[in-house]
Formats: structure tokens, sequence, C-alpha cells
């Protein structure tokens, strides 16, 4: 597979998730943005304890779904998650800094698969790991050099009819 990097359409996605704000309020920070790939961090905070005091499972997805899905919208054009299966391997410790890494093992002209691995920086623990398929919907990002959506019935937000 040939990757071919269009600079502008990660240019917009990293100004896009830094004005995204579930990611910030868990924390998360983008590392790497290239086509079929990215790392994302975060720390494990009191806050995203689940009720045996463990780092919450939701977080973890959601760290790695960070990172899918800066992965497969990399190469310029718009795709969404179509399904993740998510394994939970070890618990985080305490107050550990964390990264997700995406890489994209295959693609199509309609689907992409991704591998996803959530581990600890320190020592490199692999907690989770997935198996992620993204649909292809192909079409430009819909947002602007400002990171802002696009608006109107013409746009190819992801939720839009096509």
């Amino acid at each position: 597979m040939i990757v071919v990097e269009n600079k502008e359409a990660l240019a917009r996605i990293r100004t896009r998730c830094e004005k995204e704000p579930f990611p910030k309020l868990l924390g998360i920070e983008v590392l790497e943005i290239k086509p079929g790939y990215a790392r994302v961090a975060m720390q494990f905070k009191p806050e995203m304890q689940n009720i045996f005091g463990m780092l919450h499972g939701g977080a973890v997805f959601s760290m790695l779904d960070e990172a899918f899905q800066l992965a497969c919208n990399a190469h310029g054009e718009v795709a969404v998650a179509q399904q993740v299966s998510t394994y939970f391997l070890a618990a985080a410790k305490p107050g550990a800094f964390l990264i997700a890494e995406a890489k994209e093992v295959n693609a199509t002209r309609k689907t992409a698969l991704y591998e996803v691995r959530v581990f600890e920086r320190e020592g490199g623990r692999v907690l989770a790991t997935a198996q992620a398929m993204a649909y292809r919907k192909g079409g430009s990002l819909p947002f602007d050099e400002k990171g802002d959506l696009a608006q109107g019935p013409d746009s190819n937000a992801p939720g839009s009819r096509q």
C-alpha cells in the first residue's frame, strides 16, 4: 500500500483534535499523527478510577479510540468506526503515564483494519489491545484550517447522509 502524506489534512486534523472536548476532559494528548498511524498519551488520575480503584475501562477505550480515529482520518478523507474489539489485559499502575498507538494493518477502498495497543510508558507493559475496523466514507475532512466543523447540508460531517 502506498501512503501519500497530505500535510494540509494532517494540520487540519491536529488543529481539530486540539478543540475536541472529550479528549480534553480525560487529558489525552496527541503525540504523533500520520496516515494510518497515531500515538496519544494520558496520565491515570484518581478521578479515572472504577469501583475497584483501578483505571476505568472506559478511559482505556476512549484513549485507544482517539488514536484509532486520528490514524484512520489522517489520510485526509472521512473514516468512521465500524467495529472495535477490545481486550483488557492488565490494570494500570496508579498515576501511570499511558500511551495508545494505532497502526493500519490493511486498507481497501471502503474499509481499513487497525491494531491498537495501550501500554505504560515506563516498562512498556501492555494494558489493552484492540482490532478496529474503519468504514471509509470518503470525501474531504469536514473542518477548516481553524479546526471548525463545516456547517450546512453539503458538509461531509461523519453523521451527514450521502
